[in-house]
């Protein structure tokens, strides 16, 4: 992939009060602008996409909500309405499960349902969502973290990316169809994707990787191998961005992403691209099988 523009998104969203940091980690292109969660508020800031400091049109987006923060935002163009994810939370039955909060195109919050699947912990549990209607029906796609939506060593063990498809069913999302990526897809995680059309796309935060593959929505499959892409890499081969947690396609050929705040222990690559904002292209070149 190739990098287009970048910009850290403290130098356009001051961050919550009591915060020096923004935790990005979903983003979504409509009408002019990127809608941008994090991890650390429930809150949607609304990003101009010249990107410029100090610009007016970078703004909070609606009201904050209690908690931690979101994992992604979507939104669908027949419902009008944003769709808010968090990861997981204990359920009622003691099991973790997640959260969808909605809220209406001027940030007003509508509604919020439990999705009905159960993880082992509760900071495993979904990554990445987006809105499909299909035969005039509304459908959410939900992103599972670990490989076979499982948590530790299982969870790390690439090759069985997990896609939930979801359906409103009263007061809860029923998962009533399970997408599973190709074996060929050796992430270590999954922490975001994106639909335009048919054309799937989904990254790994920690290998640093894109994929790309066509989603036959008939019976929820993905047709053939789809390609991989690396992201920028230093002259070692060692990955720049390091917290790739949000994805949106702009075009045919680019995407806008956000970035998660580096661990400790990552390498100061990786802190140098955190907390940021970037938009990349996909190259001429094939990528990998």
């Amino acid at each position: 992939m190739q990098l287009v523009a970048e910009r850290h998104l403290i130098d356009l969203i001051k961050p919550p009060s009591g915060s020096r940091v923004l935790e990005a980690s979903g983003v979504f292109a409509k009408d002019g602008a990127y809608y941008v969660v994090f991890d650390n508020i429930r809150r949607i800031a609304r990003v101009d996409p010249g990107l410029e400091p100090g610009s007016q049109l970078h703004k909070w987006f609606g009201p904050t909500r209690p908690g931690d923060g979101y994992e992604d935002i979507a939104f669908s163009p027949h419902t009008r309405r944003f769709y808010l994810l968090i990861e997981a939370e204990k359920h009622p039955d003691g099991t973790y499960k997640g959260l969808i909060d909605e809220c209406n195109e001027d940030g007003r919050p509508a509604k919020r349902r439990w999705i009905d699947f159960a993880f082992a912990r509760r900071n495993t549990g979904f990554e990445g969502l987006v809105a499909v209607r299909r035969n005039d029906r509304n459908y959410l796609l939900a992103l599972c973290e670990g490989n076979g939506g499982n948590a530790g060593r299982k969870g790390r063990t690439p090759g069985r990316g997990r896609i939930q498809v979801l359906r409103q069913a009263g007061e809860v999302w029923k998962v009533v169809a399970t997408i599973a990526l190709p074996s060929s897809v050796k992430f270590e995680d999954y922490s975001s994707m994106s639909l335009r059309g048919s054309r799937l796309a989904v990254i790994s935060q920690k290998t640093s990787r894109l994929w790309i593959g066509t989603l036959r929505f008939r019976d929820w499959t993905i047709t053939g191998r789809g390609r991989t892409y690396d992201f920028p890499r230093s002259r070692l081969d060692k990955p720049k961005y390091c917290t790739l947690e949000g994805l949106c396609w702009l075009s045919p050929r680019t995407f806008v992403a956000v970035s998660d705040l580096s661990k400790g222990d990552y390498a100061k690559r990786c802190r140098k691209r955190d907390q940021s904002i970037h938009v990349f292209r996909m190259p001429a070149s094939s990528g990998r099988r």
